[in-house]
């Protein structure tokens, strides 16, 4: 073999590996797919994020609505006269706060008295019975369709004192 020769074969199989450039079709396409796997975990995590930001403003929204009635019903009680007994027998008269004004099952009516606007949510039940005590619960804001952990709820008592 000449010199010539040898020069020759080294210029071919050096130019054999660079005629390869860029990258192959299978590459291209493993790269969009782990890329979209990327963009659809950041998507997963900005919904739940969303979907949370959304609960927490919910229950804070029936907590205000809750706790500012109650301070109502605390400023404008009915007062009754209570009788009771002490082991003598002695009969005792004594003023008590009457909240039986207030009452209402009607879901409809009790989120008109309390003003509760909720996002993304449904109200399933808003009673005040006629101790003062004030129960709200709200759902339909989860985005699975599993109901059972979906159900929220607030209670408050105005009290007797």
């Amino acid at each position: 073999m000449s010199q010539h020769n040898i020069k020759k074969t080294q210029c071919n199989s050096l130019y054999a590996y660079q005629t390869q450039q860029g990258t192959t079709i299978i590459e291209a396409v493993v790269a969009i797919f782990v890329l979209s796997f990327g963009v659809l975990a950041l998507m997963l995590a900005q919904i739940t994020a969303v979907n949370t930001t959304i609960n927490a403003a919910n229950q804070s929204e029936v907590t205000r609505a809750v706790q500012n009635y109650v301070e109502e019903m605390r400023s404008q009680p009915g007062l009754t006269i209570r009788e009771t007994a002490d082991s003598n027998g002695t009969k005792i008269r004594y003023i008590a706060k009457d909240y039986s004004h207030y009452v209402t099952t009607n879901t409809a009516t009790c989120s008109n008295k309390l003003g509760i606007h909720l996002v993304n949510a449904s109200l399933n039940s808003c009673t005040i019975s006629a101790n003062g005590e004030i129960t709200v619960t709200w759902g339909g804001q989860s985005l699975s369709n599993d109901v059972s952990d979906d159900e929220f709820s607030y209670s408050l008592t105005a009290g007797q004192s």
